[in-house]
C-alpha cells in the first residue's frame, strides 16, 4: 500500500493481500481483520511500524510504503521519525539500531529472540582482537551486528553503501566485519583502491540464507527458467552476501533496495519479463506483488529462520498490548546508556558518509 491517508477497509486489505503470490485467499480471509486492527492501533497511538524487505507479506502489509526497506533505509527513517513508539518488524540488531538513534523513544520488536547468523557469531571482543592485530586501521562494521560490537567500530555500513563508505575512509586499508563472503566481494569490488582486511575463515560469520546459493543453483536457474546470460529482458539478481562466484555469474548484484530499484527502472522501460532473486524468498514475494508485470521465480526453501519469527500473530499481540496499556517489557529493546552513546557515533558516521 502507498501512504495511508485513511485506514483501508477489510475488503480492500483482502484484495491487496491476494496480490501477493504466496498469500492464499484463505490467508487473506483469515488475517484481513487482524491487519486492520493493527493499522487502527498504529494510527491511534502514533506508532511507526518499520518493515524489512524480508518480512512475510502479512507482516509487510502493516508497514506503509515509506516505512519499508533495507537496513540502511530503515535506519535513516528511524533517525528522523517523530513517532512516539517504534515497532521494528525485522531482527533484533535492526531494532537495536533504531534504539541507538532514538534513545528517548520506546522501541519494540514482536520477538526479541529474532537473531541473525552474522550478528550472533561475531562479538565486541572479536572486533577488539582485530583492532589490536591491525592498529590504526579503520574498522567498518556491517549493520548486521549488535550494538556493543558497533560501539567498538569506527563506522557502520550496509550492503547499499559499504563500497562508498570504504572509499571515503582514511588510508589504503579497511577492516571489514563480520561477513566473510561480503568481505570477499567487497575486496574484489575495491581491488586496487582499498585493501579489505577481514576475519579468517572460522572466526568471522556468514549469512545462513545467502550462503545456500551456489553457482550450480544459478546455472540451473538459467537453464530451467530460460534466463540466458545477457538476455535484455531476463535477469538474475544476487545479494552482496552471496558467494563471490554467484555474484560474478549474476546479471546484477546489490542490496535489496538496489535490486528493487533496478527492477523498477527496467519495468518502467518495459525491459523486464523474467527475474530470479538469489536472496530470502519473502523478498521475491513482496517484489512479485509490487511488479505483477514480471514473472518471478523463487527458491522458497531459502528462508531466514530469524526473520520468520516475526509473525502477524505476534505483531497483533504486541499491538493489542500497546492499545491496552500493558507492560511492554516483553517486547522492549533496551541497551546500556554507554553502549548507546558509543554505538551512535559509528551509525551517525554511516548516515553522513553514506549520502
Amino acid at each position: 500500500m502507498s501512504e495511508m491517508k485513511e485506514i483501508p477497509s477489510i475488503e480492500e486489505i483482502k484484495q491487496h493481500l491476494e496480490s501477493y503470490p504466496s498469500v492464499t485467499k484463505a490467508d487473506a480471509e483469515l488475517h484481513a481483520e487482524r491487519i486492520r486492527e493493527i493499522l487502527e492501533i498504529k494510527k491511534k497511538h502514533n506508532v511507526v511500524i518499520l518493515g524489512h524487505n524480508y518480512m512475510e507479506p502479512l507482516v509487510f502489509e502493516c508497514s506503509e510504503e515509506q516505512e519499508r526497506g533495507d537496513s540502511y533505509g530503515l535506519s535513516e527513517y528511524a533517525a528522523r521519525t517523530d513517532a512516539d513508539i517504534i515497532v521494528f518488524n525485522g531482527v533484533r540488531f535492526m531494532a537495536e539500531t533504531a534504539k541507538v538513534l532514538n534513545p528517548e523513544k520506546k522501541v519494540l520488536i514482536a520477538d526479541r529472540t529474532a537473531g541473525c547468523s552474522l550478528a550472533d557469531n561475531f562479538t565486541a571482543e572479536n572486533v577488539k582482537e582485530l583492532k589490536q592485530k591491525h592498529p590504526g586501521v579503520p574498522v567498518m562494521i556491517y549493520i548486521n551486528s549488535y550494538a556493543d560490537a558497533k560501539a567498538e567500530s569506527d563506522v557502520v555500513c550496509t550492503s547499499a553503501n559499504a563500497a562508498k563508505i570504504a572509499k571515503k575512509l582514511p588510508g589504503n586499508k579497511v577492516i571489514f566485519v563480520p561477513d566473510i563472503l561480503f568481505a570477499q566481494n567487497l575486496a574484489e569490488e575495491l581491488r586496487g583502491v582499498k585493501e579489505i582486511i577481514y576475519p579468517e575463515e572460522g572466526r568471522g560469520a556468514i549469512c545462513e540464507v545467502h550462503e545456500k546459493f551456489s553457482i550450480e543453483d544459478i546455472n540451473a536457474v538459467r537453464k530451467s527458467f530460460e534466463i540466458p546470460k545477457g538476455h535484455p529482458k531476463r535477469m538474475i539478481y544476487a545479494h552482496w552476501e552471496c558467494r563471490p562466484e554467484v555474484l560474478r555469474e549474476a546479471d546484477f548484484y546489490g542490496s535489496t533496495t538496489q535490486i528493487r530499484k533496478d527492477i523498477a527502472e527496467r519495468v518502467s522501460k518495459g525491459m523486464l519479463e523474467k527475474a530470479f532473486v538469489a536472496s530470502e524468498c519473502e523478498l521475491t514475494s513482496n517484489l512479485a506483488a509490487e511488479f505483477p508485470q514480471v514473472q518471478f521465480y523463487t527458491a522458497c526453501s531459502v528462508r531466514c529462520s530469524h526473520m520468520a519469527k516475526i509473525t502477524i500473530e505476534k505483531l497483533h499481540r504486541l499491538m493489542k498490548a500497546i492499545d491496552s496499556g500493558e507492560d511492554l517489557s516483553e517486547w522492549e529493546v533496551a541497551l546500556p546508556e554507554e553502549v548507546i552513546e558509543k554505538a551512535r557515533k559509528p551509525i551517525e558516521k554511516m548516515l553522513e558518509l553514506g549520502r
